[in-house]
């Protein structure tokens, strides 16, 4: 909602209604009660002039134009809502600033016959026709208010049109903005032209079967033992041994060790070790091979100091040691949480091989029957175009329906072969993500010469011409923003 609500007004700042002009929650009351005056309150600068808000500014206009779109998109005008409001709104009161600026330096000056051009469709009756009584109805005040209004919105247009164009022609000429190159507009619009469908069959490695976390459960054992311990941990290794000399001199408890001098990296509040599997011990150890003494301590006992990932520890064994279960949940989770964790490696072989086998299935009977044999799902991921990171000016893959695929646009190695690959072929199992997946090119499209793709590049470029210049004027060293520091610091206080 971010990105397109900062748009809104970065071509034309809307007219608002000629009868009325009431900025909603930035009138003379809100404004005397938060500054005790209504001067108005400043929300940042711009070229060490102050960005004000008060009736009547730029920047209550734009604030006023924000708040009736959220209205409008029926959104829920809550404390949140208003920050982006406001924070907008400054954007735009700078770049209502800066057109100014720009325009009032080249000379130009709305005229009054393109003001009345303008104010004249407020004044037409049913039929389409100028209505004086109309005009006559309308006070003096809010006549010039109008004027006002509309001559900020030509000097915006002005400079909107001079800058990144707009739709005025002389035939296929172009009036205004900067002029783009046929054939820079040719290459562009052949970006893309030519797109790609494919079969796809995935296997997630959250998949990973409880029988392959068992196998390897009863070949590790050991690793998911559960120890009982406490331990001291302190950064300096002359003050653990000051430490464990007075533990065994019987001048300190360990608890009292604990509360008074341990680090809490490993442990909670009273010592104890919180991960206690065998290999979580291992993991805090900074030489692997201190675990036989940690292992052999007998209960009640301390270790000799031995050096941690976060320092020095003393350890002591609180209780037995209880071996594991490969038939209890907890140890099958445990189990799954260590593959996942540090053999990676190992769940992404088990699916590869898989994978290879669906190959070689597929390529005798075809994609469709490997996977209906294989009781994989095929999913047809549509036509996409060579673009790597999903810029606008191409068709993006659609991953909606392969979820594989989220993140291939902006892999390599993917569509390096996807882009390489003759009509029906299948690929090797690749890695995506979190799945091991075999595709097939199912067909290629050309784009017609009539696509309308030219058009759609010309908008493009002057979209990123937009952007750019507003990302460049809002990073302006001459720009001091306090929007944050003033709303919540003085509206919210209210």
């Amino acid at each position: 909602m971010k990105n397109k609500m900062l748009w809104v007004g970065s071509v034309i700042i809307l007219i608002l209604s000629v009868i009325c002009f009431v900025v909603f929650g930035v009138g003379t009351e809100l404004i005397r009660a938060v500054t005790g005056e209504g001067n108005g309150i400043s929300f940042g600068k711009y070229d060490g002039k102050d960005i004000v808000l008060a009736p009547g500014t730029d920047f209550a206009n734009a604030v006023q134009n924000y708040t009736n779109y959220y209205q409008r998109q029926g959104a829920e005008l809550d404390q949140s809502a208003y920050f982006y409001i406001y924070s907008y709104a400054f954007n735009s009161a700078v770049q209502m600033a800066t057109y100014k600026d720009s325009v009032r330096k080249s000379g130009y000056k709305p005229s009054g016959k393109a003001i009345s051009r303008i104010m004249l469709p407020y004044f037409l009756n049913a039929d389409g026709k100028y209505d004086p009584k109309l005009y006559n109805q309308i006070s003096n005040a809010d006549k010039e208010s109008l004027k006002s209004d509309i001559s900020k919105q030509l000097v915006w247009q002005r400079f909107s049109d001079d800058m990144f164009g707009s739709s005025s022609k002389l035939g296929d000429y172009t009036f205004y903005g900067l002029k783009t190159s046929e054939k820079e507009t040719e290459f562009l619009s052949a970006f893309g032209g030519e797109k790609r469908s494919f079969n796809t069959v995935s296997f997630s490695k959250a998949d990973y079967p409880e029988s392959e976390i068992k196998k390897f459960a009863s070949e590790n054992i050991s690793l998911f033992d559960t120890y009982a311990l406490s331990m001291i941990t302190v950064k300096e290794e002359s003050q653990a041994k000051k430490i464990l000399t007075q533990l065994t001199n019987g001048e300190i408890t360990f608890d009292d060790a604990v509360s008074e001098y341990s680090e809490k990296y490993y442990t909670d509040g009273n010592g104890k070790v919180k991960e206690s599997f065998a290999y979580q011990v291992k993991e805090n150890l900074a030489n692997e091979e201190d675990f036989a003494k940690i292992s052999a301590l007998a209960k009640d006992s301390l270790s000799e100091i031995v050096k941690t990932n976060t320092g020095y520890s003393i350890y002591k064994c609180t209780g037995e040691k209880v071996a594991s279960n490969i038939e209890d949940s907890a140890t099958v989770d445990a189990v799954k949480k260590y593959i996942t964790t540090n053999k990676q490696s190992m769940i992404e072989d088990y699916y590869t091989e898989k994978a290879k086998a669906f190959v070689a299935s597929a390529k005798i009977d075809g994609f469709e029957k490997a996977a209906t044999k294989a009781g994989a799902e095929l999913v047809t991921v549509p036509a996409f175009s060579l673009n790597y990171g999903d810029v606008s000016l191409a068709d993006k893959l659609d991953s909606s329906s392969a979820q594989a695929f989220a993140n291939a646009s902006s892999n390599k190695e993917f569509l390096e072969k996807a882009f390489s690959m003759k009509e029906k072929e299948i690929s090797e199992p690749m890695l995506l993500g979190n799945y091991v997946t075999v595709f097939q090119l199912k067909e290629i499209q050309n784009a017609k010469a009539d696509d309308g793709r030219a058009a759609k590049v010309l908008e493009e470029v002057s979209n990123y011409d937009q952007n750019s210049a507003q990302s460049t004027l809002l990073a302006s060293s001459k720009i001091e923003n306090n929007v944050s520091d003033v709303y919540f610091n003085k509206f919210m206080s209210r």
